[in-house]
């Protein structure tokens, strides 16, 4: 389960579908423009632009639609978690680990947290999560 993900886009015990909708999210954002994919301007989306996506990637406009409201209710979570700090593998000592791990806890929706595995689930996953930022410096991207 990824985290931010719903239960509607990734349900446990049904990975094959869920892959199959991420796909099909795919396809339609390849049939967006650079400008829609960069936009956070909601009126952008006009029911033309819509049309024209859902055309240009063989699906239906409800299917375009549901793509959005996951995107806008992703978009919420990640928003809040704006002033959050990464830990770097020099920088991973617990204290730090655990403040993020609470500011996380108290953004994050409740069902969310459930399925991350709660805050030893969260503190775990900002451990990986400093371990891939570290990873990426090698190899010139990243933060340094």
């Amino acid at each position: 389960m990824l985290p931010g993900f719903s239960q509607e886009l990734m349900p446990k015990g049904r990975e094959k579908e869920s892959q199959a909708k991420i796909k099909r999210y795919m396809t339609m954002m390849d049939s967006m423009t650079n400008e829609e994919l960069d936009s956070t301007n909601p009126k952008l989306m006009n029911e033309s632009r819509i049309m024209r996506i859902a055309r240009g990637s063989g699906r239906q406009v409800r299917e375009v639609m549901e793509m959005m409201e996951e995107y806008k209710r992703l978009a919420k979570i990640w928003s809040k978690m704006k002033g959050l700090k990464i830990p770097t593998r020099g920088d991973m000592n617990m204290r730090s680990r655990n403040m993020n791990a609470q500011h996380m806890s108290k953004v994050l929706p409740p069902q969310m947290l459930k399925q991350i595995g709660g805050m030893g689930g969260l503190q775990n996953l900002m451990k990986q999560m400093g371990s891939a930022k570290d990873m990426m410096g090698m190899f010139g991207g990243g933060e340094s």
